[in-house]
């Protein structure tokens, strides 16, 4: 007997977005984007785990603080929304309060709250045509009309996007919500240039649309100079901005945040149904902030990041340089390569797979394709070994399958 015929057609939707286990083992792991495990705080986590079980108790183990009550059930920890809304004020000049920051499962669930608490069926929303494929997926779930805007070497193209925004008007819609990566940007790992981020703002005020700003890589810059993040440079309260502790301490945490003005908040914190986050790894972050020990692990994990990155390059330029182009990341944990139309990427991939390859395709990222072949490349969370002899391996296979040898 079959239930098959009393799934919900949301379920039907689309594909679940999950990672299968492949047929052959993974020698060479390139694929998720995931921090690196050298890099996790793992005796200054365990201290302060015990430590908020000794000071606090029981309180820890429970819903909520007693002491702040039922808002922490939407909200989270006040400790830690208050630690979040404290860097946000130091780092980006904005004063958003307790009430202007909600704990979330990662940042995931702080666009998939934004999309429930905004998105009404029929609503255009816009994004990257090479995106975070979760958050369009939760666009579509609330019954967003998604459409995408190209991605250049300074990000988002917001010229493309006031002619989007004419041709919908056009059409007698409006868009309701933008979702953006302006900093490392995924897949591309470009950076939305800040006169590109002044003119999105502009537009946002002008057409009367929500931007969501998604940052959460952030603070994971190793080359070149810091840029205004939009809801730092947003003057209209139209920029809501989400963030993880997944990529800069820790993926098992599972804690992230979505931060705004208050009154941006609001809507997010109605939909919000699942009784919260733990209090007790909100306490254990919460002090992780408040003994100054965040700002000091990013600046080592980065460290980390960009000889990688630098590894990864090198090894890119040496073994496939004749077959790939990509440009060189700033942060973040991923190389971008475009693959030469010369060489058969359907029997390449395939080969790579053989081989215990693997690494994100393209597709997977894009809401249209345009015939071009790419890949991303995870070199976060694998040696530096690792990396230099898959990419090797990874140039083999592209030179025996290139239709015209270089």
């Amino acid at each position: 007997m079959s239930v098959d015929h009393l799934r919900a057609k949301l379920s039907g939707s689309g594909p679940a977005l999950f990672f299968p286990d492949p047929e052959v083992p993974a020698v060479f792991n390139f694929d998720q984007g995931l921090a690196a495990p050298e890099t996790f705080p793992t005796e200054d986590l365990v201290r302060l785990a015990r430590k908020a079980l000794d000071e606090h108790g029981a309180k820890v183990l429970d819903y909520f603080d007693p002491a702040t009550g039922y808002e922490e059930l939407v909200f989270g920890f006040k400790g830690l929304r208050e630690e979040i809304a404290d860097r946000i004020e130091r780092t980006q000049g904005k004063q958003l309060g307790t009430l202007g920051v909600i704990l979330t499962s990662g940042s995931v669930q702080g666009i998939a709250l934004a999309a429930n608490g905004y998105v009404n069926p029929g609503d255009v929303v816009v994004a990257e045509a090479a995106s975070f494929p979760y958050a369009l997926r939760f666009m579509q779930m609330a019954g967003g009309d998604l459409r995408t805007v190209p991605v250049d070497d300074h990000g988002m193209d917001i010229d493309a996007l006031e002619a989007l925004l004419k041709k919908v008007k056009s059409e007698g819609k409006k868009v309701k919500v933008v979702y953006t990566i302006p900093t490392f940007q995924t897949p591309t790992c470009t950076e939305m240039s800040v006169p590109r981020r002044k003119q999105l703002l502009r537009l946002a005020g002008e057409h009367d649309f929500l931007i969501i700003e998604d940052n959460v890589y952030g603070d994971l810059r190793f080359a070149g100079e810091e840029l205004p993040t939009l809801l730092s440079l947003d003057t209209d309260e139209r920029v809501i901005q989400c963030g993880s502790f997944s990529k800069i301490v820790a993926p098992a945490l599972r804690l992230g945040w979505i931060a705004g003005p208050a009154a941006a908040i609001e809507p997010i914190a109605a939909v919000r149904q699942d009784l919260g986050v733990s209090q007790w790894y909100s306490r254990v972050m919460a002090s992780f902030m408040a003994d100054g020990l965040l700002d000091d692990h990013i600046a080592e994990v980065n460290k980390v990041y960009k000889s990688k990155a630098e590894t990864a390059a090198r090894a890119v330029r040496d073994y496939c340089g004749n077959y790939v182009t990509f440009r060189m990341p700033q942060g973040s944990f991923y190389l971008w390569l475009e693959i030469d139309e010369r060489v058969d990427w359907q029997r390449a991939a395939e080969l790579s797979a053989k081989e215990g390859i693997f690494f994100r395709p393209g597709e997977r990222f894009m809401g249209e394709s345009d015939g071009r072949q790419f890949l991303r490349l995870a070199y976060s969370h694998v040696s530096e070994d690792i990396i230099e002899r898959g990419i090797k391996k990874l140039g083999e296979i592209l030179s025996a399958c290139a239709r015209v040898p270089a």
